[in-house]
């Protein structure tokens, strides 16, 4: 794709497939394809675009975003939607999404645009990567995974603590963003479900509790997302140890290595006080000092849930901040924030 809105609304034709579609003989060869095979060519055809796309904005700039027609994003996204690369899509519109002009956007849209090159590069010369990473990189760039093979597979039980909920807007979608954290295990999970606007979404979940469950996993590099598979009698409410600012930061480093597109990160932070730095900035520090700054302005309600002393705070964690969900003090209960 090119930055030209001309360019953009240029139909995406699979890899492969002949100019001229009146061709007897063409048509017959594009009728032999099985549904996956031509899916797999319109997608290869829209990542190649937006591999092209990408150089475009690199090479005329950064400051050509802040030139270009508001509805950029919006073209762009709509073509890899044609091409059955929604994965793609939702990651080009969250470009426009990012703060106008000024500030950090030049070095978050730089940041972005490195990403999807390096997703388009890793879908390119997927037949070379691991089987892990190739479900990962699948699963970005759009492809599905049924619930019926997630459930197939391996599962895992712990009690597992519904540490946050988020509801987000994606794709034309609401999508409830449910965290859990196992209390033996330590591990994270996320369980995702999805709405129409104005529809109920799942609520068997709440902020707070604690279930004892079997999660089947999806694949991936860094399996994180979870279908509950099956639920056992309630266990005693004990919410998880939480981790330092530094174990929260070599958790996430090692999350990023195994796939550099996950973001956020689910985080519990145990034994933090809110703060404020020399420029009145919010933090949360640790018992050793170490801070991590807040992507909230309002820490007021975390004072009134610390009551001034060390508490546990669990939320989504990204390079803008921490994004605080609930917190608690072990002896009293979980607040959602």
């Amino acid at each position: 794709m090119s930055a030209d809105t001309d360019s953009v609304e240029r139909v995406i034709e699979p890899e492969g497939t002949p100019a001229h579609h009146g061709d007897a003989g063409d048509d017959r060869a594009t009728g032999s394809l099985t549904t996956a095979e031509r899916r797999e060519r319109r997608v290869a055809a829209g990542v190649e675009e937006l591999d092209r796309w990408l150089c475009d904005q690199i090479d005329q700039g950064l400051a050509h975003a802040d030139r270009a027609p508001s509805t950029m994003w919006e073209d762009v996204a709509r073509r890899l939607v044609d091409a059955q690369a929604s994965g793609l899509a939702v990651r080009v519109r969250e470009l426009g999404a990012i703060p106008g002009r000024g500030g950090d956007r030049p070095e978050r849209l730089l940041e972005e645009y490195a990403l999807l090159r390096l997703l388009t590069t890793a879908y390119r010369r997927r037949d070379e990567l691991p089987e892990p990473l190739r479900a990962t990189v699948r699963s970005r760039v759009g492809f599905t995974v049924s619930q019926e093979e997630v459930l197939a597979g391996e599962r895992i039980r712990d009690h597992w603590y519904v540490a946050g909920c988020r509801d987000v807007d994606q794709d034309r979608l609401v999508a409830r963003r449910v965290w859990l954290r196992g209390r033996e295990t330590g591990r994270s999970a996320l369980v995702l479900t999805f709405a129409a606007p104005g529809r109920a979404l799942d609520a068997s979940l709440a902020v707070g509790d604690t279930i004892d469950a079997e999660l089947a996993f999806y694949p991936g590099a860094l399996p994180l997302r979870a279908l509950v598979a099956a639920r056992h009698p309630a266990p005693a409410q004990r919410p998880p140890r939480g981790t330092t600012v530094a174990g929260l930061l070599r958790e996430h480093a090692a999350a990023l290595a195994r796939d550099p597109w996950q973001e956020p990160w689910p985080a519990v932070l145990a034994g933090v006080r809110p703060a404020r730095d020399d420029a009145g900035r919010p933090h949360l520090v640790d018992g050793d000092g170490d801070a991590v700054p807040l992507r909230t302005t309002d820490v007021w309600r975390l004072l009134a849930v610390s009551g001034g002393r060390p508490f546990t705070v669990s939320g989504e964690w990204s390079p803008q901040g921490l994004l605080p969900l609930s917190a608690w003090q072990e002896e009293e209960g979980t607040v959602a924030l």
